[in-house]
């Protein structure tokens, strides 16, 4: 019998199941679906609401494998700027995956799942890992106090505390000074620092230094801005790596969807219809992640926790309801006013749970106006952590 709903009705209407081993040959993929929707786009997000969970880190990775296969040149990851390059590196044949995923930062990236993409990749066409998250940029420090000690030597000890300071984290205006000191040295004594060391070690400097000009500008920011600065940049980030090819962007679906302040409102005033986001989420089961204490902070090591049902209003719940499989909704074509303007609440859960934010988090949201897609499974479990 039809559901009185008209959400319910349009979603099971416009559901495209996601592929499984069981499925007969030539069976529906909602991935394959989800390419071939967003085939004009320049940049495609791929944004988890619920993070920690094997599942979801396989549709992402599926999702992330099927738009390299079809032309996107470059994975950009919610992960440390300068850290990701040592990813790209490994990809390319120099280091090792395991180390690289270390240097991301973040737990979240350190598992089997993104382990298994980022073998893939390397083994595939050739495809770019950038990060777009300027904070904490401990290997471009390293690689800037490496290139200082030997081509400039004078210049270190008046930016070593600064810069140390910027690869945990902290920052004022005095570390904005260092590294404008620093870049200003690259820039004015380029040819004695090339003939120094060589052009290569000159350019991986100055890339760096970049980047430590970013994380600067972010740390000295009053608390109140840091939000919005901290869009912006990893806008800039997206936008840049755009300039060259098409992206597929993998970060947190509260950074994707296009609401005011995100990154994905950015992308769109910039990109138009080039840009859309897929919000991956969850019914139920179980997930992955840090917990925060108001006494203690934050735990050293992920720990497994429940998640509860979703809502049967929610998001999750709604195409939970209407569609009986683990589902891709494309929200992309002319939708009827209901549908467009439905509310309702999602999921947001990261890698860090706390009494504020607990697994069973949820936000307000208006899928038609803020994602292109949704993507719901629905049940996970924790991921495999390395």
């Amino acid at each position: 019998m039809p559901s009185p709903d008209p959400v319910a009705r349009w979603l099971a209407d416009h559901g495209h199941p996601l592929a499984v081993p069981d499925d007969a040959d030539g069976g529906p993929d909602g991935v394959g679906a989800w390419v071939r929707a967003t085939a004009g786009a320049q940049v495609v997000a791929l944004g988890p609401a619920v993070g920690g969970t094997r599942e979801l880190a396989l549709l992402a990775a599926r999702c992330v494998s099927a738009f390299v296969a079809d032309g996107a040149g470059t994975l950009a990851l919610q992960a440390g700027e300068s850290a990701a390059t040592v990813l790209d590196d490994a990809i390319r044949g120099r280091g090792a995956f395991g180390e690289a995923l270390e240097r991301l930062g973040s737990w979240s990236w350190n598992t089997r799942e993104v382990l298994d993409l980022v073998r893939s990749l390397a083994e595939g066409p050739s495809v770019s890992v950038v990060g777009i998250d300027p904070r904490r940029p401990a290997t471009a420090v390293r690689v800037v106090g490496a290139f200082l000690r030997t081509a400039a030597p004078d210049v270190l000890p008046s930016v070593a505390d600064a810069l140390a300071d910027l690869a945990l984290g902290y920052g004022d205006a005095a570390s904005r000074a260092a590294v404008d000191r620093v870049l200003s040295r690259l820039e004015q004594d380029a040819p004695a620092l090339v003939a120094a060391t060589s052009p290569a070690a000159h350019a991986e400097a100055v890339r760096h230094a970049e980047f430590l000009a970013r994380a600067a500008e972010l740390a000295a920011t009053p608390p109140g801005r840091a939000d919005a600065v901290a869009s912006r940049l990893m806008a800039e980030a997206v936008i840049a790596a755009g300039a060259h090819g098409r992206v597929v962007l993998w970060a947190h679906a509260d950074h994707v969807v296009v609401r005011p302040g995100s990154v994905g409102a950015l992308l769109r005033e910039h990109f138009g219809d080039g840009y859309r986001a897929l919000v991956l989420s969850a019914g139920t089961g179980s997930l992955r992640a840090l917990r925060r204490r108001r006494l203690f902070g934050s735990s050293r090591t992920p720990s497994t926790h429940r998640l509860p049902a979703a809502p049967p209003t929610s998001l999750e719940g709604t195409v939970l309801e209407a569609c009986p499989r683990d589902t891709v909704v494309d929200l992309t074509p002319e939708l009827p006013e209901e549908v467009r303007d439905w509310a309702t609440v999602r999921r947001s859960v990261g890698d860090e749970v706390s009494p504020a934010a607990p697994a069973r988090a949820l936000v307000p949201c208006v899928p038609g106006a803020e994602m292109d897609g949704v993507a719901v499974v629905g049940a996970v479990h924790p991921n495999w952590a390395r």
